[in-house]
């Protein structure tokens, strides 16, 4: 009950930050850190698709510059996008538990030594917008790994974050007189009413 509790204060928190924000664009930094505060994370990235170059761009990167990863299924986040499924990773250079989620899936510390960071656990979930997967949201290093509850936070939260990453793509599309299907971000693929 305690967790409920926790959850749904949190929940209305995010929904007064979406309706009461000037600055839509900061919109989403708040988020991101209100959602890392809540799973207790060290740190978490925002990232959105990237049609025209077929990646993942951080959008919000805390603790580093641009991230940019092949949307494939060759990272975490990557097939996350692609597939739609949340995972959680006690070990992220585990390649025998990432395996087992994809043979495809491949342990890289890349990104980790270009930002001087040691990512030791993730949770990544789809952001969906306009009933599209526009995204993933990275949660990192939560002291003893993300659990059923955390899991279940970041699932429950995702809809927001969808809903705000719609908002904010929309009025960039509005001040650059564009529409929001010509934005240079766009949907790994549709999302089926079953999930």
């Amino acid at each position: 009950m305690k967790e409920f509790i926790k959850n749904y204060d949190v929940f209305f928190h995010f929904i007064e930050d979406v309706l009461q924000a000037k600055d839509r664009r900061g919109v989403l930094d708040t988020l991101v850190e209100d959602i890392r505060d809540y799973l207790l994370a060290d740190r978490c990235t925002l990232f959105l698709y990237d049609k025209a170059a077929n990646e993942l761009v951080s959008r919000v990167a805390q603790g580093a510059t641009e991230v940019r990863i092949p949307a494939d299924k060759t990272t975490l986040s990557g097939y996350c996008c692609i597939t739609g499924e949340t995972h959680a990773i006690h070990d992220a250079y585990d390649q025998e538990a990432l395996s087992a989620i994809d043979p495809e899936i491949r342990v890289s510390s890349k990104w980790d030594e270009r930002h001087g960071y040691k990512t030791k656990c993730a949770l990544v979930t789809p952001i969906v917008a306009r009933g599209e997967r526009v995204g993933v949201f990275l949660a990192m290093n939560k002291p003893g790994g993300f659990i059923g509850y955390s899991v279940e936070g970041l699932v429950e939260f995702a809809p927001l974050l969808g809903l705000a990453v719609e908002i904010v793509l929309l009025d960039e599309a509005l001040a650059e007189g564009k529409t929001f299907d010509d934005l240079p971000f766009g949907s790994c693929c549709k999302v089926s009413p079953e999930g």
